[in-house]
C-alpha cells in the first residue's frame, strides 16, 4: 500500500503520503510521524491480513488466482469503506492543514492501494496452502 500510495504522491495526482498523515493524527506534528505512523500502519496491516485471512477461509476455495481475485474484491470494498471515512471525518479532524484536503484524487488513491494490497494478502494465502483443501 505504501508503495502504490507513494506513486500517486510522487506522479503529483494526490497527497497520500499515508505514512505521515496517520502519524501526524496522533503526534500533531511532524516530527515522530513517520515513525508513529509506520507502526500504526504495519499494525493495521498485519490486522487486516487476518481478516482477509479469514474472509478466505470461511470461502475456502483453493488457488492463488482465486484468493487474489477474493482479495482484490474484499479490498474493494474495504478502501471504499477507508476512502469515505478519509474523506468525510479524517480531513475535518486532522490536525495539520496539508491532511485536511479533500479530493476524489486522494480517496481514489486509498482505494486502488487496498485493492492492490487484497490481491497481495490473496496471492500469499493462496500461494501458502491455507486454505482447507489444499
Amino acid at each position: 500500500m505504501v508503495l502504490v500510495l507513494g506513486a500517486f504522491t510522487k506522479s503529483g495526482l494526490a497527497n497520500a503520503r499515508l505514512i505521515i498523515a496517520v502519524g501526524s493524527l496522533v503526534t500533531r506534528s511532524y516530527e515522530k510521524a513517520p515513525l508513529v505512523g509506520g507502526m500504526i500502519h504495519a499494525a493495521a496491516g498485519v490486522f487486516f491480513a487476518q481478516i482477509y485471512t479469514l474472509a478466505m477461509l470461511t470461502v475456502a476455495h483453493p488457488g492463488v488466482g482465486t484468493n487474489m481475485l477474493l482479495g482484490a474484491a474484499i479490498g474493494m470494498l474495504h478502501g471504499l469503506f477507508m476512502a469515505l471515512v478519509l474523506i468525510a471525518a479524517v480531513a475535518d479532524a486532522h490536525p495539520l492543514e496539508e491532511f485536511q484536503q479533500r479530493s476524489f484524487a486522494i480517496a481514489v488513491s486509498h482505494w486502488v492501494a487496498h485493492i492492490i494490497y487484497g490481491l497481495v494478502v490473496g496471492a500469499v494465502i493462496g500461494a501458502s496452502g491455507i486454505i482447507v483443501g489444499q
